[in-house]
């Protein structure tokens, strides 16, 4: 009968989603790399160019807003969420520059499912002690403890397979303009300006850049509300 379940670490035999995603990460940790050096070499008295401006500007809005959520702990968390909204920018941009768009794999969204049941739950068990975290989730009756721990983790399960639902259905929405204006439609040259220079463009960012922005809001927020209540906590004990 052979086996049922196969299973192969080959590269080779990996989806172009998670190769596209491999190539992704590699491009991000070079970028961020190089504007490291850059801001080494920066002097005080230097003026940052354009380029170096803009990183600076969005790094301190992005600050700013993250020190709005965590208060003082905010050095702690930011690197991880900027880390996540730069991926998911780039990522669900992708196919802009001729990639494929890593989200668009269920078993990627999946993984960034997990990836926030990790880091919420985590967090709440590092900043508060285990058995105090359990005598949480069994509030404000222990029969609550299943439900309570069902809700606790079908919401970040549920990030993920949003990133998958919006991503994908903004590729259907693009396939359908590229059916409706097709070159057998209205001609070559003006279906090519209308699907590729415009909708196109259109399309992958609103969709892309929209869910990246709303994935990064809400593990934001959630991450944040298990920190707060573990703070009081720890004020009222």
């Amino acid at each position: 009968m052979g086996n049922i379940i196969e299973t192969s670490f080959s590269f080779m035999d990996w989806s172009v989603n998670l190769k596209h995603s491999l190539l992704i990460m590699i491009l991000m940790g070079v970028f961020s790399w190089v504007v490291g050096r850059r801001f080494k070499t920066l002097k005080t008295t230097d003026k940052p160019g354009i380029f170096l401006g803009l990183v600076i500007m969005a790094i301190s809005t992005l600050n700013g807003f993250i020190k709005s959520y965590y208060g003082v702990k905010w050095k702690k968390y930011a690197p991880l969420l900027f880390t996540i909204l730069f991926y998911l920018m780039i990522a669900n941009t992708a196919n802009l520059w001729g990639l494929a768009t890593p989200l668009s794999n269920i078993n990627i969204a999946l993984a960034f499912s997990l990836f926030a049941i990790i880091v919420i739950q985590g967090a709440g068990l590092v900043v508060k002690k285990p058995w105090q975290r359990i005598k949480d989730l069994s509030s404000p009756n222990p029969i609550l403890f299943p439900i309570n721990l069902f809700g606790e983790l079908s919401t970040p399960t549920a990030m993920g397979l949003r990133l998958f639902g919006n991503i994908l259905s903004g590729a259907v929405i693009s396939a359908l303009f590229y059916a409706f204006f097709g070159p057998g439609v209205i001609g070559n040259l003006l279906s090519v300006t209308i699907t590729t220079a415009l909708l196109h463009p259109i399309f992958t960012v609103f969709f892309g850049a929209i869910q990246a922005f709303v994935y990064f809001m809400l593990l934001t927020i959630f991450l944040s509300m298990v920190i707060d209540q573990s703070d009081a906590t720890s004020q009222q004990t």
